[in-house]
């Protein structure tokens, strides 16, 4: 028999049955779940759906279909023709789902509502038709990641107010700033210094990713310990980000304060989780000397991040600003 040319077509993508759509789902929510950022764990989230579904979407923020500007997550370019099927569409809250089809490609449009925000639209696109297990999927998925963005909405706004950092209780930098500028009258009239040490304990933010949430959550509480135990307890500390911190110890003069460095980096920080971890700490210390109004906390806070850096650039433990060229 001689060959023609023709071939067979490739065989059907096989639709996900209910079984499989719930164990995508849960694997979607263990994905947003994981992550140690909302926009991280919801881009995990549609990359995992784009490969199961053989898709590309587009996460957007807008009040109309066609004016996707705020794209949060594109997989990606829209194909040719879509842009003017978008602007059919008219206002996206008066309808939930939208389908379509442009060339070769089937696209589904669903909206969810956001509080205090332009909706959420998310834009799929395939060249096969959406199955009703399919539509429901990204209907429901859609619906926790705005859950999760009027969540994270009301949060920020919270922090928009707060001295504190809500995730491990210590002052953020407004409340330790606060903290200093109400300290430092009475330094002054007493005559004593004071120091101002940024901590950086890299591999602390990772640790969610690498160990889950549970034990990042349990490594943040113990280096928070270990760092309360290396001061005294009327001196405050602050969560500054993820991995860094400050701390402002009231008197004690430039050879103390190197001292305490010292012993604070010698062992770094020990995280006894499962596995255990052991992560380094570095230093940057600025000191204040009494009377002296040209060092505000924010002039502090900039010396003492640039000690840092030096320091960790000179591969060097710790290390006070005024030795920095």
């Amino acid at each position: 028999m001689h060959d023609i040319g023709l071939k067979s077509p490739p065989p059907p993508v096989p639709e996900p049955t209910s079984h499989q759509t719930f164990q995508l789902l849960r694997e979607n929510l263990a994905c947003m779940r994981s992550a140690i950022l909302p926009r991280l764990g919801i881009a995990a989230a549609l990359t995992k759906v784009q490969e199961a579904l053989e898709a590309d979407c587009l996460l957007f923020s807008a009040f109309t279909p066609s004016d996707h500007s705020v794209a949060l997550h594109q997989s990606a370019p829209l194909p040719e023709g879509f842009q003017g099927e978008l602007q059919k569409c008219g206002l996206m809250l008066e309808q939930h789902v939208i389908q379509f089809s442009s060339g070769v490609h089937h696209a589904l449009l669903i909206c969810e509502p956001i509080r205090s925000q332009a909706p959420f639209g998310l834009l799929c696109w395939k060249k096969t038709s959406w199955s009703a297990d399919e539509t429901d999927l990204l209907r429901t998925l859609l619906t926790v990641i705005a859950t999760l963005q009027d969540a994270e909405g009301l949060h920020r706004n919270v922090l928009k107010g707060a001295h504190y950092d809500l995730s491990s209780n210590l002052l953020n930098w407004e409340g330790l700033k606060q903290e200093m500028e109400r300290r430092i009258p009475r330094l002054d009239r007493d005559c004593l210094a004071a120091t101002l040490m940024i901590a950086h304990v890299p591999g602390l933010s990772e640790t969610t990713q690498t160990h889950g949430f549970q034990a990042g959550e349990e490594a943040l509480t113990q280096c928070i310990a270990l760092l309360r135990k290396a001061v005294r307890p009327t001196d405050a500390i602050a969560r500054l980000s993820g991995n860094m911190f400050a701390l402002w110890l009231d008197g004690g003069d430039r050879f103390a304060m190197a001292e305490r460095a010292e012993r604070m980096t010698a062992h770094g920080i020990p995280i006894l989780i499962n596995p255990p971890v052991h992560l380094p700490l570095h230093i940057g210390l600025m000191c204040r000397e009494a009377n002296d109004p040209e060092n505000t906390a924010d002039n502090l806070l900039e010396r003492a991040s640039q000690a840092l850096q030096t320091g960790e650039e000179e591969q060097k433990k710790w290390r006070f600003s005024h030795e920095a060229p």
